[in-house]
């Protein structure tokens, strides 16, 4: 099996990371694989770690407000982050997330997460961006998906598919 250095050496979002950095991620992170459909995060669990994709698809399912079942948010693919709105405001995980075939994923645990923050500026600051980059594109997917429902008439639906509890 590769080693996680290895793989974030692969990810174009850790290039700017030095190597020093990459070996202190790598002691913080631990590495998992789930297989085809196991739940990555669920759904009102309290957020517990930042998850990084290594390799595979993992699929982003909220709870349907209105109506029983989930909708399908977005896939997610190596080198974006879950779990990162959760864990930052100490929240519960407002969706779910499933693994399309085989996939891995590496997980930092909250204590690890702030304490990175805390010794390691150059770190914290590369993840900021990554956080930053991986918001703008959370943003602009909800903007794309908000005007294409509104253009079908489908606001209803999906304010309700999105609404907060």
């Amino acid at each position: 099996m590769t080693s996680l250095m290895g793989i974030l050496q692969t990810i174009p979002q850790f290039a700017d990371f030095s190597q020093s950095e990459l070996t202190a991620i790598d002691k913080a992170f631990r590495v998992e694989n789930y297989a085809d459909g196991e739940t990555v995060i669920n759904d009102g669990d309290r957020a517990e770690a930042l998850y990084l994709i290594l390799n595979g698809e993992v699929e982003v399912r909220r709870r349907r407000r209105d109506r029983a079942g989930y909708a399908l948010v977005e896939k997610r693919h190596a080198g974006d982050l879950l779990g990162l709105t959760a864990l930052i405001n100490n929240d519960r995980q407002d969706a779910t997330a499933v693994a399309l075939g085989k996939v891995q994923i590496a997980s930092l645990p909250q204590s690890a997460f702030e304490l990175l923050f805390d010794t390691h500026a150059p770190i914290a600051l590369h993840f900021q961006n990554l956080i930053a980059r991986q918001l703008a594109r959370d943003l602009r997917h909800f903007d794309e998906a908000l005007r294409s429902a509104v253009r079908s008439g489908e606001v209803k639906d999906m304010a309700s598919t999105l609404q907060s509890d």
